[in-house]
Formats: structure tokens, sequence, C-alpha cells
């Protein structure tokens, strides 16, 4: 059988490429050597921080903006096609200032004002949040801004994705390409070779890899980050709160989130006591009802991470027919509804969107 599409990788970005391609009346195959979201997509607290998190100018300012633009549409299909509630949330953010940061972050707030943000004294702070910590003196709030699980949304990108027709193989090791001449026209699995019109890698981490068989570079490193769930306190965070040091994120299931270290720490996935110490002291300095909060458990994920720190996105000039989408870092679940549209545009019309330019993987062909 020859697939329009074979999709190695079964995070986030995979899982939501697989829907795109599949809405489009592609034949799809994912392969992944694991289960859906079985990494860093299900390590992540699901922030939709966009215009927290990135600066102007920068190109993932813009980007993630408009993606997170596609959420609301975007859950609401996935859930009607998977039966799956990504648990959507625009619950907005609190990035908070204490006095030696409170010039930066108002400057902030004020640049950011017609993306809705907001510098809020210390008395309007608390009125959304009665309980920050006593040396909080204002806060950027960000109403636009909201999170979802991520783990929750890799599936039912994964499942709607199934429902339009894409074919699943996991538990497969994708262990090379299949070519004809300088065209990539497969993969080769352990299962079995999969032929294909487009082979498109969304390998996360592990994309570095792929570089030998790609015959390009494709500088992808793993970042640890290690995060953290306490049983929310009564009442919970009504928001996002972004420290200096640490966020919180609430949940649907009654948890907050606390998260993330970044540590080069190579595939070294091991949760350690200095690192969620860190997070604990970060958290509860930062919302100290905390404190009180029972502890739930602790887990790490592997970010991938590109040296300029902008995902590669586009086709690999050297091999004809390949795509790749990865090195997100921080921002993969934000990234991927707007991810998935620029490959299914690459791989149906030929060319990426001029917002995705900067993202190409040809950047460090040299």
């Amino acid at each position: 059988m020859l697939a329009d599409a074979v999709i190695v990788g079964g995070g986030v970005i995979g899982c939501g490429v697989a829907f795109a391609l599949a809405r489009e009346g592609l034949s799809v195959v994912l392969v992944d050597r694991d289960r859906i979201g079985a990494h860093a997509s299900s390590a992540a607290a699901g922030m939709l921080t966009p215009i927290a998190e990135s600066e102007e100018g920068d190109p993932l300012f813009e980007a993630g903006v408009a993606s997170l633009a596609l959420f609301p549409p975007l859950a609401a299909e996935v859930r009607e096609l998977s039966g799956i509630d990504p648990q959507l949330a625009q619950s907005g953010v609190l990035r908070v200032a204490r006095a030696d940061e409170a010039d930066v972050v108002r400057a902030r707030a004020l640049a950011l004002a017609r993306f809705g943000c907001e510098w809020l004294s210390v008395e309007e702070a608390r009125k959304r949040e009665p309980r920050l910590a006593q040396d909080v003196v204002g806060a950027l709030f960000s109403p636009r801004e909201a999170h979802v699980d991520p783990l929750l949304l890799t599936r039912a990108l994964g499942a709607a994705a199934a429902r339009r027709g894409a074919r699943f193989e996991l538990g497969a090791e994708a262990t090379g390409l299949l070519r004809d001449g300088a065209r990539v026209v497969g993969v080769r699995l352990s299962s079995g070779d999969v032929a294909a019109e487009h082979v498109v890698l969304c390998a996360g981490a592990w994309t570095r890899f792929w570089e030998g068989a790609a015959g390009s570079p494709l500088p992808v490193d793993p970042v640890r980050g290690q995060m953290l769930a306490l049983e929310a306190p009564q009442p919970p965070p009504a928001h996002i709160l972004w420290g200096a040091d640490a966020y919180v994120v609430p949940r649907r299931d009654g948890s907050v989130l606390v998260g993330a270290t970044v540590e080069r720490a190579g595939f070294d996935a091991r949760t350690t006591a200095a690192g969620i110490g860190s997070l604990l002291t970060a958290a509860t300095a930062l919302f100290p009802k905390l404190g009180e909060a029972t502890f739930l458990r602790a887990w790490a994920g592997l970010r991938p991470a590109t040296p300029d720190g902008l995902p590669l996105v586009g086709a690999i000039p050297r091999a004809p027919g390949l795509v790749i989408a990865s090195g997100h870092y921080r921002r993969g679940i934000l990234m991927a509804p707007i991810t998935a549209l620029w490959v299914a545009e690459l791989v149906l019309r030929g060319a990426l969107p001029q917002a995705a330019s900067a993202f190409a993987p040809a950047r460090f062909a040299g």
C-alpha cells in the first residue's frame, strides 16, 4: 500500500499533522515505537501562553498568537470526532512581579496592551488572586491565554485522525528511510516497510538520530524539564500564575501543576531531589498556600531544543519527499495546530506560508 504520507512520531505534533492531513482526505500512516503521547507531550504543563512567554518581534510570537486562536475551534472539532475533551480553559495568565522586576514587567504589560494585557497594581492583582505572596508588588494580566491537558489533546488529535481514516502503527520502531535515488519514498519499520509520497519526521528530542538518513543537519537536543503535581488548595488559583522561577497551572481534576526545570541532562529523564526541591521552593514563594498542599507526583520530560530556539518546520533540501516538524522546545503544545496547518500546506501545495519561513530547516544546512 502506498500512503500519501507517513508520519514518524506520535506526540502532539505528529498527531496534529496526522489529523490535518487526514482531514484533507489524504491516506496517512502514523508510526511510533511507543504509545501516543508517551514522551514530551504527556510531560508538558499544557500552557498556551505566547503573549506572556515570547517577545514581540520574535518569529514565535506572531506564530504562537495565531496558533492560540486556532485552539477553540480545533478543541471543539476533535472533541466531537474523538469523544475526548482536551480541557481547554481560557484562564488567563498573571505574570507576577516583585520589586526588583516591577519596572520590566510593567513596561511589558504596556507594550502588549493591544493583545489585551494590562498592568495590575498589587491591590488589583490580589482581587484576582488573594493568596499571592506578600512581596508581590503587581502583575501583568494577559486574559487571552489558556491551557489544555496536553495528553488528552494528543489523544484527541490521534483519535480524530483515526476517525478521518489515518492508520496507526504503534510499537513499531522506524529504523530508516526508503529511497528512490535522492527522493525519500517511505519508512523502514521493524515490522516492515511503509511506502509513501511524503515522510513527515516528528521525532521530538530524538530527531538528531535521523541526520544520517536525512543527509542534512537536524540539530535538536533534549532539555530535561522536571515537574510536579500538588493537590490544589481550596479555592484553587483561578489563573496560570507565572513567577520568575516557576509557574503554577490549575487543572480541572483538582490538582495544580508546577514547572519546570531547564536542564541539559542528555536523555536522562529522571526526577531529582534538587530539581523537585527547587520547584517546591519557587512555588510556595509564589503562592504560599501551596506549602500545605498534598504532594501527588513528580515527573520529567525531554523537550526538543534547537540552537536558536526556533523549531524546524519544512522540507529537507537534500531529501525530496522528507518534511520535518520538530524542535518546538517549550512550545510544542501551543504550536501544534499551526504547525499541522503549515505541514499540510507544504504536502498539498508544495510550499510553506511566509509565516513559517523563519523555521525552515535549510538555515542549518550550511
